[in-house]
């Protein structure tokens, strides 16, 4: 999850995409996006404003950043593989098979993926690995949640 700080975020953001305010734009839509579908799927309350903030996003807000439109052709196929894994992550949480629960247990934070693309876009693989490393430390790495404990939820 990333931090609360927002101006701890948008740097990150513009470091993730070396400095293009587009692309840095992007991923804070995306992130938005991520958490009110987390929000949707969780939360009863404030779930009818949830789904037109949701909409709105997607329908209006995603649709006219820049960087999304010009690489639209490689980021569409990542989004898609994103939403696959997330949804089979919520079905496979509570399967009988402990392999496919500790599958979806990384599979929830694909979102991370759009990320790495990103910044292979931005700025090739050695940024997106550093990247990467980065969205991590920045994100995931305090946490000690365990599969057991996601699946409690």
């Amino acid at each position: 999850m990333l931090p609360n700080d927002p101006e701890a975020v948008r740097a990150a953001f513009l470091r993730w995409t070396r400095g293009d305010e587009a692309a840095a734009d992007f991923l804070a839509e995306i992130a938005a996006i991520a958490r009110l579908a987390d929000d949707i799927v969780d939360e009863d309350e404030n779930r009818q404003r949830n789904v037109c903030w949701l909409l709105v996003r997607t329908m209006t807000r995603l649709p006219q950043n820049v960087f999304f439109n010009r690489h639209l052709a490689a980021l569409a196929p990542i989004i898609h593989t994103v939403i696959v894994q997330w949804e089979l992550s919520d079905e496979w949480r509570s399967s009988h098979d402990a392999l496919k629960r500790q599958f979806g247990f990384v599979m929830r934070e694909a979102v991370g993926s759009i990320v790495t693309a990103v910044a292979a876009i931005c700025g090739g693989y050695d940024h997106a690995k550093t990247t990467t490393e980065d969205f991590f430390e920045l994100c995931h790495a305090g946490s000690r949640e365990t599969v057991e404990d996601w699946m409690k939820d």
